[in-house]
């Protein structure tokens, strides 16, 4: 029984977002702070932080235009905890253009709060509510995430049951800028999520790597050198590979997150960094591919978790391939990643599963970054590298800022290939 793990009281954090690292033993240098655009949304939060307690308070205010085509009664907020034990976080004084707004949480799902409101189709509104957030006390970095809008979709706003393996990055892309005591934490154009990693004490290194401002935020000096110079690697070999990042600035941080590979949000990177040389380098260059693919390219983290992992872990390979040889690249390919198609698994337990199918983060990274990239990676032995990174590029132009689907995927690999893939694809999903 997989365990799900729910830090709330009456609300709590969230769809986590954009973001440099704040380390106070050695913050970014001050950036000038961005503006709202028209054609997204815009959140701003004001923060203060209490080392003793580990607490943070302010206010946060969101600028929304209604996309959805009809009008609406209600926004929703999503308040994930990460999946880490020993947080908690709470929302009041929410106000809907500047007058008090009822706001209520789902008896069923404590991640879900519900303010009404009046919103006409095409109008802006402008909502700000109050948050407290008190982070565990860890060894490493936290990660503070922030309560963020819901994704509206099919007509309606997306409620799914909270899941400690899923991505947190499923919102709409919109823009966050982020202030902790009166500085500048973190800010993003096209954000997923909203927030920062936050570590008193620690160590920063940072550098300018291929017109990307990287952070490294970790315990030591000597860790933070280490994470600084395997971002670099994965950076590099990704875009030489033909996958550039989409944003400007990331930050890889030192902390526990449960997770194998670690935690990948809008230029934040989380991981335990306890692995080195080239199990780190491979670790991160996934985790960086899925910012590309789960993050620039939407997904829906909880019904179609393939659409991150699998493609990040293709990339990654590619990446390999293009830094190590063809030889390297299928000795992998077949004397690791191929292992995993050859495994009896369950009934439901496939490529194409939702995260409820799966018992543990290992089993389903097992499945969705080895099986599944092993069996994606079949359609490059047939049509070669070049149109293979060719469609993948495609993919991604085509639904950047926007949700990827296995439609999308699908027709990208007939654009580049000149054949429909449709069939493999259906069947690779369903094994």
């Amino acid at each position: 029984m997989k365990r799900r793990t729910l830090c709330a009281l009456v609300l709590l954090t969230v769809l986590a977002a954009a973001f440099f690292a704040l380390s106070r033993a050695g913050a970014p240098a001050q950036r000038d702070p961005i503006e709202p655009v028209s054609d997204r949304d815009f959140m701003r939060a004001e923060l203060t932080y209490d080392e003793t307690l580990r607490t943070l308070r302010g206010t946060q205010m969101l600028t929304a235009r209604n996309r959805t085509g009809q009008d609406l009664d209600e926004i929703v907020l999503r308040l994930y905890m990460n999946g880490m034990p020993g947080c908690s976080a709470y929302v009041s004084g929410a106000a809907f253009d500047g007058k008090a707004a009822a706001f209520s949480q789902d008896a069923e799902d404590p991640t879900v709060l519900r303010i009404a409101c009046q919103w006409p189709d095409g109008e802006e509104i402008r909502l700000s509510w109050t948050v407290m957030i008190k982070h565990a006390k860890t060894d490493g970095a936290a990660a503070i995430t922030l309560p963020s809008k819901a994704m509206f979709e099919g007509g309606a706003w997306r409620t799914d049951a909270y899941d400690d393996l899923a991505d947190l990055s499923g919102a709409e892309a919109f823009d966050a800028m982020i202030t902790l005591d009166g500085e500048i934490a973190a800010q993003m154009r096209m954000a997923r999520d909203a927030s920062f990693a936050l570590l008193p004490g620690g160590s920063a290194k940072e550098k300018e790597i291929g017109g990307v401002r990287v952070c490294a935020l970790a315990r030591d000096s000597g860790t933070a050198a280490m994470l600084l110079a395997g971002a670099q690697d994965a950076l590099e070999s990704l875009m030489d590979a033909g996958f550039p990042y989409p944003f400007d600035s990331l930050t890889v941080a030192q902390g526990g997150t449960g997770r194998e590979d670690g935690l990948a949000l809008s230029g934040l990177i989380m991981l335990d960094a306890d692995g080195r040389g080239e199990q780190l380098r491979r670790k991160l260059t996934r985790l960086i591919a899925r910012q590309i693919f789960g993050v620039q390219v939407g997904s829906d983290p909880w019904n179609a978790p393939w659409l991150s992992h699998t493609l990040a872990s293709c990339a990654e390979m590619l990446a390999y391939k293009r830094l190590r040889g063809t030889a390297a690249y299928e000795e992998r390919l077949y004397g690791e990643l191929e292992l995993a198609t050859r495994i009896t698994r369950p009934a439901g337990v496939c490529v194409g599963a939702s995260t409820a199918h799966f018992g543990s983060d290992s089993e389903m990274m097992q499945v969705l970054r080895d099986q599944g990239a092993a069996m994606l990676l079949g359609v490059e032995q047939a049509v070669g590298d070049d149109a293979f990174v060719r469609a993948l590029q495609a993919y991604v132009r085509a639904c950047a800022g926007g949700r990827g689907s296995a439609e999308a995927l699908c027709r990208a690999l007939e654009q580049e290939t000149g054949s429909s893939w449709d069939g493999y694809i259906s069947d690779m999903l369903a094994f």
